[in-house]
């Protein structure tokens, strides 16, 4: 069978689509959006209303910034000041305001501060049914902005494509996925299983001498006074043993002992 050859003309630059690559027309729809967006990375500026809204907002005097992309310049969408605590004022201010399929930034304060002033939240919204132009658009301003407002001031930032995402339940489920450890690596996990190892090794030994030392056994009368003896010098030498039967500490020997000796006194074939 003769090889099939598909010739790909070619248009103004651009290849055109013939019938096999069909999907072609579509696909340079697609990348004419990308390289139309991307060349407005830092093309998107942001209007004289919004850098005044904004060192208002610095000093305390807004709770909510709704900013959006308006005639090629970043504007001021919607500005609230506080009603309440942030917690409070939180789900009524932010989520009444979102579209469903239009992207917007979200610029929401705290009532905590840092050394530059009031703490913000900053909230990227992209909902999922927004055309692809707009959640590039905004994509690639989204620096610009923070720049503008000064990343200081950020304490948080949030990005969401539903509202569950940004709503004040979503917020601390962003708190807790953020405080919490991070995944260890394969050779931290060795080492902690080490670790684990080592400290169940030490319980153990620990616990063979507490019982060691709470078996309490009673010490024979001559036992005792040779003890007293060796304590005060009477004796150099005391040799004690166990007797297993009667479950008691008998006296062994007390034969003077010269420390060369001592080898000799020490039974091969039972403990002492």
């Amino acid at each position: 069978m003769a090889k099939r050859h598909v010739s790909v003309p070619r248009r103004s630059g651009l290849l055109v689509a013939s019938p096999p690559f069909a999907f072609w027309p579509v696909l340079q729809v697609r990348i004419a959006a990308i390289v139309e967006v991307m060349s407005h990375q830092t093309g998107i500026p942001a209007s004289e209303e919004v850098k005044e809204t904004f060192a208002r907002a610095r000093n305390g005097q807004y709770r909510f910034l709704k900013i959006v992309i308006e005639n090629e310049q970043l504007v001021v969408g919607c500005a609230k000041q506080p009603g309440s605590t942030w917690e409070k004022d939180y789900d009524s201010f932010i989520l009444p305001l979102l579209e469903d399929r239009q992207p917007c930034y979200l610029l929401y304060r705290l009532d905590s501060q840092n050394a530059q002033g009031y703490e913000w939240i900053f909230i990227a919204w992209s909902p999922d049914h927004s055309p692809v132009r707009q959640k590039m658009l905004y994509a690639a301003t989204r620096a610009t902005l923070k720049k503008e407002f000064g990343g200081g001031h950020i304490k948080d930032e949030v990005f969401g494509t539903n509202k569950d995402d940004v709503s004040l339940n979503g917020y601390h489920k962003y708190l807790m996925i953020q405080s919490s450890p991070a995944p260890l690596t394969t050779a931290e996990e060795e080492l902690q299983q080490i670790k684990i190892s080592e400290v169940q090794t030490e319980v153990s030994v620990d616990t063979k001498h507490q019982t060691l030392q709470e078996v309490a056994l009673p010490v024979a009368q001559d036992a005792l006074q040779a003890l007293k003896k060796l304590k005060s010098k009477e004796l150099n030498y005391v040799h004690l043993q166990i007797d297993m039967k009667n479950e008691i500490i008998v006296l062994a020997s007390i034969l003077p002992t010269e420390l060369k000796d001592l080898p000799r006194r020490i039974p091969k074939n039972s403990a002492r």
